[in-house]
């Protein structure tokens, strides 16, 4: 049967013992209170012993494990003491815990270098706190899968994450970062208390993500109607346009056909002019033979002759210049060719106005 030493300070029987060279057991749990209280020497570390204040020297191991487990304690008290539900005992800060002490025969070998040692009471504990993860609920099996994927300090690549720092909200953190490094003071929290904590806070940004897909939805359905509408206003505009400008062609042709018109009419005005000077010429010609048989008679000196044909002539009327008929003028201008510009201008100004 194994001889269980107690504490000699709170006579409890622990699982895990620190053994002084005073002779002295302490449990873990007061060997870590009185060791965060005593002040740290330069060099080296040592333990002072609260009964009897004796010096016992500790190895880096050893004192590692205390001002974690001090962490690990102060931490707990610090969630118990907030005022929330009663909370589950912290299995994974007992995990945490790696006693590295070695026998009393090893104290005596080397009675400077005084570690934890493992019991089997630790290694039976341990044991049965990995069977009974084997039975936990489901929101136990997801912390217990996040525990088991942890890896290594990024920092202390030797030393395994096991806290979350809620002041920088950066990757989890080794007890190492918060007993000597960058997190040092900082508000953390184990990773088995940090996630529901994280997991609430992720739950709420993805209900909100939801929230804004369904706004993007909402949008994306009504920009939807929009281009449906906007389209068919596009295909009726587009139809109307193509009526109006096809109206228009027509006018256009139609006013062509009339002008062209009144052009061609202009050689009917040109026939009558011709008529008025044939005439004119035939006047002429008359009026020249009566002229030649006068300038005959005057030429051949017959006074007889002469006398004669006056008397024939005379009484009968000379031919007159006809007179001149009202013949209608055609008068060009510029006036259809500014008319034509100015429709070259409205149409050139026309435009459609997305505004209406």
């Amino acid at each position: 049967m194994m001889n269980v030493s107690k504490c000699s300070k709170c006579s409890n029987v622990p699982d895990d013992i620190l053994m002084l060279t005073c002779s002295h057991d302490l449990c873990l749990l007061c060997a870590a209170k009185s060791f965060s209280q005593q002040p740290p020497k330069r060099s080296k570390k040592f333990f002072v012993c609260d009964i009897c204040s004796s010096n016992t020297e500790l190895d880096a191991n050893s004192v590692y494990e205390l001002e974690k487990l001090h962490l690990t304690n102060a931490l707990q008290d610090r969630s118990n003491r907030k005022p929330a539900s009663q909370q589950k005992p912290n299995i994974s800060s007992e995990k945490q815990l790696k006693p590295r002490s070695q026998n009393r025969q090893d104290n005596k070998e080397n009675p400077k270098e005084k570690p934890i040692k493992y019991t089997a009471q630790t290694i039976e504990a341990r044991v049965s706190i990995h069977q009974s993860q084997r039975h936990m609920s489901k929101q136990q099996s997801e912390n217990s899968f996040i525990q088991h994927s942890r890896g290594m300090c990024v920092d202390h690549p030797d030393e395994e994450v096991s806290y979350f720092c809620f002041d920088c909200n950066s990757k989890c953190i080794c007890p190492e970062c918060i007993i000597h490094g960058i997190h040092k003071n900082h508000e953390v929290k184990t990773i088995k208390k940090s996630y529901p904590i994280v997991r609430k806070q992720l739950e709420e940004q993805l209900e909100q993500n939801n929230q804004c897909i369904i706004q993007v939805e909402n949008q994306k359905q009504e920009i939807e109607k929009k281009q449906i509408q906007q389209q068919a206003i596009q295909d009726h505009l587009r139809l109307q346009i193509a009526q109006e400008i096809q109206a228009l062609h027509q006018l256009l042709n139609s006013k062509q056909s009339e002008l062209l018109e009144k052009v061609d009419n202009l050689p009917t005005i040109m026939e009558q002019q011709d008529g008025y000077i044939n005439r004119l010429n035939e006047v002429e010609f008359k009026l020249q033979n009566f002229n030649e048989k006068i300038n005959d008679i005057i030429d051949s000196k017959d006074e007889c002759g002469l006398l004669n044909y006056y008397g024939s002539i005379y009484g009968q009327p000379t031919p007159q210049i006809p007179p001149l008929p009202n013949i209608k003028e055609v008068q060009l201008s510029n006036q259809i060719f500014s008319q034509i510009n100015d429709v070259k201008k409205l149409i050139g100004g026309l435009d459609i106005d997305c505004n209406q």
